[in-house]
């Protein structure tokens, strides 16, 4: 090959590579550049993660005397009080037998337990999965409950169905399920998002959950939060906690970066781009913001004063950054 031939070649390569380059960066650029964005309408939620304590009514049914199980209910069937939930064929049990559930039976004492009846002693759901903490995690005690006292616990609910059963060993559990009660410790600098008697949603594993917060007690380095809910949860007999996002407001309108936000004359608002290119001033009303985004009102809202104002409409193209665009279109204009 000749040396003509290959530096013919050489810048060839050199072009197909530069332009290769300017090919995956231009648009980066020209976004980069793009003064202005079009609105749209989108919902904006505030939300905060948190570890979820389930608080039930719940009774637990431990055996009367030993023998052989035969069960009639299934888990997570609501029943009413009195129904039979399941028969024990009393027999001896050997000299040597010992418990399993013996640090369950410990924790449980004597608190919303009975020996009376293999009957259901309240109206609720059967649940078979017991963890101990039933009489620990109740709507009465609940607002005493300490943090401390539970973060590093590891809640093992035990499936007790068997085929046999001693004396004294819990069976079951019946879950009131009218209403029920989610607790949870939240950080001083989350607890302005929470508001007593406001609706909030849990995000569980297993879906989302509507509340109603009851409560909210400030325990010092947390505050405890309180939720009362009726919705229907598939897990809520078998789980004492869950990891949560709680959704405590939800907004829908039109976002607007925050850095697109200016005043003029002490009111706040957005420039937008009109059918001839100008640039014009709209007043926006900011319904809630996250730092980096606000949520604002679209076609009109109500002052103070409660005059009607006019702003933003979907699909609006507005400046990016007013503070710094709009002076420097300005500035070119005037030269």
């Amino acid at each position: 090959m000749t040396k003509g031939k290959k530096r013919g070649l050489l810048l060839y390569l050199i072009v197909v590579i530069i332009l290769g380059v300017v090919t995956q960066l231009v648009p980066q650029v020209t976004g980069a550049l793009t003064k202005t964005e079009i609105l749209q309408y989108e919902n904006m939620q505030i939300t905060d993660d948190v570890t979820c304590y389930f608080v039930r009514n719940e009774t637990v049914h431990l055996a009367q005397t030993a023998g052989t199980i035969n069960y009639y209910i299934e888990n997570g069937i609501k029943v009413r009080k009195n129904t039979k939930i399941l028969d024990i064929t009393p027999h001896a049990a050997s000299a040597d037998a010992e418990t399993k559930y013996g640090d369950m039976i410990t924790r449980l004492g004597s608190s919303d337990v009975t020996l009376t009846q293999m009957s259901s002693a309240k109206t609720g759901v059967v649940s078979y999965y017991v963890d101990g903490y039933e009489g620990y995690f109740t709507p009465e005690k609940m607002e005493r409950i300490k943090y401390e006292n539970v973060k590093d616990v590891e809640f093992k609910p035990v499936n007790l169905t068997r085929k046999t059963t001693l004396a004294g060993e819990p069976l079951f559990k019946i879950c009131e399920n009218n209403y029920w009660y989610m607790i949870a410790w939240v950080e001083p600098g989350n607890i302005a998002k929470y508001e007593v008697g406001r609706s909030v949603k849990a995000d569980l594993p297993m879906g989302q959950v509507k509340a109603t917060v009851e409560q909210i007690v400030d325990q010092g380095e947390k505050w405890l939060v309180i939720m009362k809910t009726t919705v229907f949860y598939e897990d809520f007999d078998k789980l004492r906690s869950t990891k949560a996002t709680i959704i405590t407001q939800d907004y829908s309108g039109i976002t607007v970066r925050n850095s697109s936000i200016t005043t003029e004359k002490g009111v706040i608002g957005v420039y937008i781009k009109s059918k001839n290119g100008d640039f014009i001033f709209k007043p926006v009303n900011i319904i809630t913001s996250d730092g980096d985004y606000s949520l604002v009102s679209v076609s009109n809202f109500y002052d103070k004063e409660g005059k009607e104002v006019s702003t933003v409409e979907i699909y609006d193209e507005i400046l990016k950054n007013p503070k710094q665009d709009y002076k420097s279109d300005e500035k070119n204009t005037k030269e």
